[in-house]
């Protein structure tokens, strides 16, 4: 907010320089961004009086003057028809002007000009800034001005504005007259209110116009002056240089006044010109769906059911907070008019003027927010102003249309509260007196206080406001640095899931694969590509409301597709082999359409392909990945439509499955474009989360020799190798430490669908170095287990 000093004078006192005043606001939260010096806005441009004036010899229409600048003298040459006498605004050489432009001295026509005489576009300023100048001459002073003065400062263009920023929690600040409040208690010295004085010729605001708000929710208050034998000409120079220092063009004394308040008071206002309001009335209301209406820039725009206008009996005649409409302004023969002032919800204007893409210094200070008590005290001080410069006679009363609202809420609180909130010792007296500076009263009740928080401070809540308030005062100096109490601070870290998920991802990394990221979005035909049955849970996938197109339409229930669609990518893309993994989320709706919110579920996806992969190289890193994680894994055969048949297994912990793995059927493999062999896996990271044991368990291991023993025998096809190393490892085949399948191996000799597995069995003592006698009764337990749960015969 621009805030010029000479106009924050005009309630406080100041009596310190620019900068120390700056510091003083930045110390109780303002941040002042700049300050602005109109003498500094051209440089070395002084006073002089033109002494001599002659033709010059080489131009007819320029001349050659003689200038006093008081302490000597310049030539300068001029097209300015001067003819001596004349004081006058000079720039010397080296001087700056406003736009830019340096002026040296040189040469025109062949004589020496040392300088050039300046109008106010030459200093930066214009006719609404310094009185007694022309728009289209050169700046003259009276005669007796003293000579080599600096020329902007002698003019009055001499003040000095303030930049500042504004926070969005203090609304009230965007104001003169607030932020005079403020410069008082940084100050520590008294602020003055604006005059309020003016009289009424009787009369009633009733009989010129009816006010019905028929949205309060969005209009909570609203209130109507009459003024009548308005008078329209141009506002005094002093109104009319304060509003150009802050940035608002000057216009006609009416609408002059209204931006005054705006700035001075922060209360937005419009100034209706009566003969517009047709039926002389005023209706707050919603905008009907299509309505259009022309604004005061000219731009026509249609509103809709949820923005809010002021109508007239038939027809809209100003956005409500944003702007008026083309016809209800003042006019140059306007004699009487009706002042708006209202408070409209700060939500609603913003959306207004953010749709219409209307931004006006009115909606900027509702969307920010504006309190209950300056609709009134704006209105006044327009009246007031009106009076001041005799623009018209003032009708007795307001229409105040208006919610019921606390004008003095009441926040009990103690000392200790506001100790422990601002972390330094706060005496009672002290909190009081800063308190009532700010404009905060409060009442000692013995064991608390109790503030009385007036309609103006919105902003202000609760006990964290009110220590807010104090501290930004009382100084954050007195905060004194103490170490941490190591009892109450809290242990950052991850926790036990998100640990649980590092570990597989730093297993899975050791193993060689590269960690994956694809989005959670994918394509319906997904279940196409899987060859999934009609009916398949995993085809019901939540739709997007806004998808960005087919391919990204649905949320996915499996990460197999996306996977496979990586490895696809790598394919097309010449690269010979890959080992991949995703840990992501699957979405599962509990039923289509959605009525809550769908299971999310946290999965793991491993891809591989290349010319030395085959299932056993996947199967082999879920192996790996179990062993790291101390998870015993069984496998059972898999009957998914997407997995090769022969190839593919499902995986279970504890009796439970977490998923599966294989290679991917040819047909799957065929819809992603591509003929190599794809080997994935999808596995439950929740399940296995569940599933995993925390607890480490030891047992002895045999300080004797082990004995191992191979046997290959021969089953159908169709039998699992994993059956049947389940089948002998719950014979409870004495001495027996681990077994494993070592090959598996087909031809024409063994026989169709048949195929031989070659078995690997370890075997230990805690007690002794074992014998064969001790194994071969073993061996032959095991080979009679084989033969009556699978047939199995030794292969010869």
């Amino acid at each position: 907010m621009l805030a010029p000093i000479s106009w924050l004078k005009d309630y406080v006192d100041i009596n310190v320089s620019p900068e120390v005043l700056a510091k003083k606001l930045v110390s109780i939260g303002f941040e002042v961004e700049e300050i602005i010096y109109q003498e500094k806005s051209a440089s070395k441009i002084v006073v002089g009086k033109i002494i001599e004036v002659e033709k010059h010899p080489n131009a007819d229409r320029l001349r050659v003057t003689q200038i006093d600048i008081g302490s000597g003298r310049i030539q300068v040459v001029t097209n300015v028809p001067v003819v001596g006498g004349e004081t006058i605004a000079v720039a010397l050489d080296g001087a700056v002007l406003a736009d830019g432009h340096k002026i040296v001295k040189g040469e025109l026509r062949g004589v020496v000009s040392e300088g050039m005489l300046c109008g106010l576009e030459e200093i930066g300023a214009t006719i609404d800034d310094v009185e007694g100048q022309n728009k289209d001459d050169i700046i003259r002073f009276p005669e007796g001005t003293a000579l080599g003065a600096n020329a902007l400062k002698t003019l009055g263009f001499d003040d000095v504005i303030l930049d500042v920023g504004v926070t969005a929690n203090r609304p009230d600040c965007n104001s003169i007259y607030k932020l005079a409040k403020e410069v008082a208690v940084a100050l520590k010295t008294d602020c003055r209110e604006p005059e309020i004085n003016y009289s009424t010729v009787g009369g009633d605001v009733s009989d010129f116009v009816a006010v019905d708000v028929q949205n309060n929710e969005l209009c909570p208050r609203y209130m109507a002056g009459a003024v009548k034998n308005v008078k329209i000409f141009p506002s005094s120079h002093k109104i009319k240089s304060r509003l150009h220092a802050v940035g608002i063009r000057p216009i006609n004394n009416i609408v002059d006044i209204t931006n005054y308040v705006l700035t001075e008071i922060g209360q937005p206002m419009h100034a209706f010109d009566l003969r517009d309001l047709d039926g002389g009335r005023i209706v707050v209301r919603n905008a009907h769906a299509g309505e259009e209406i022309v604004t005061l820039d000219g731009k026509k725009n249609t509103m809709t059911e949820n923005m809010l206008v002021i109508a007239d009996a038939s027809r809209p005649v100003a956005i409500a907070g944003v702007m008026g409409g083309e016809n209800s302004g003042v006019k140059d023969d306007t004699t009487t008019i009706i002042f708006e002032s209202a408070k409209f919800l700060n939500s609603s204007i913003r959306r207004t003027s953010r749709a219409l893409a209307l931004r006006t210094d009115s909606s900027a200070r509702f969307e920010k927010g504006i309190d209950f008590a300056s609709q009134e005290y704006g209105i006044k001080r327009a009246l007031t102003l009106i009076a001041e410069t005799n623009s018209g006679e003032i009708v007795d009363g307001f229409i105040d249309c208006k919610v019921e609202y606390a004008q003095v809420r009441d926040i009990e609180f103690t000392t200790k509260q506001i100790e422990r909130i601002v972390g330094c010792k706060v005496l009672k007296r002290t909190l009081i007196s800063i308190l009532s500076r700010l404009g905060i009263e409060c009442d000692d009740n013995g064991t608390s206080l109790v503030a009385h928080i007036r309609e103006d401070r919105e902003d202000i809540v609760g006990i964290n406001d009110i220590a807010e308030e104090f501290i930004r005062v009382y100084g954050y100096s007195h905060i004194k640095p103490t170490l941490f109490e190591y009892s109450k601070l809290t242990k950052g870290g991850k926790n036990a899931k998100i640990l649980f998920v590092d570990r597989v991802k730093d297993a899975l990394v050791s193993l060689g694969l590269n960690e994956t990221i694809s989005y959670a979005f994918t394509t319906p035909k997904f279940a196409q590509a899987l060859q999934l049955d009609e009916g398949d849970k995993l085809c019901e996938a939540i739709p997007l409301v806004n998808p960005l197109g087919e391919a990204l339409s649905v949320m996915r229930t499996t990460l197999t597709h996306s996977m496979c669609e990586t490895l696809a990518f790598n394919i097309t893309h010449f690269n010979k082999e890959a080992a991949l993994f995703e840990i992501s989320n699957v979405y599962i709706p509990k039923a289509l359409p959605l009525t809550e919110l769908p299971d999310e579920e946290q999965r793991l996806a491993i891809g591989l392909y290349g010319a030395d992969v085959d299932f056993f190289t996947v199967k082999g890193v879920i192996e790996e990945l179990f062993e790291k994680l101390s998870i015993e894994g069984k496998y059972q055969r898999a009957s998914l439509n997407y997995l090769h048949p022969g190839r593919s297994a499902e995986v279970y912990v504890n009796g439970i499955l977490v998923g599966h793995v294989g290679e991917m059927h040819p047909d799957s493999a065929k819809f992603y474009g591509v003929d190599n062999r794809l080997y994935v896996a999808e596995l439950s990271i929740d399940r296995l989360f569940e599933l995993i044991n925390t607890t480490k368990t030891f047992k002895p291991f045999s300080k004797f020799p082990t004995m191992e023993r191979d046997l290959a025998v021969v089953v159908d096809e169709e039998v699992a190798v994993g059956d049947m190393l389940d089948a002998v490892s719950g014979g409870k085949i004495k001495y027996l430490t681990d077994l494993t399948a070592f090959d598996t191996y087909r031809s024409d000799a063994i026989g169709k669908d048949k195929k031989s597995v070659a078995l690997s069995f370890t075997f230990a003592s805690l007690e002794g170095t074992l014998k064969d006698d001790d194994i071969n009764g073993e061996m032959n337990r095991i080979l009679s287990i084989l033969k009556r749960r699978f047939g199995a015969k030794i292969r010869g």
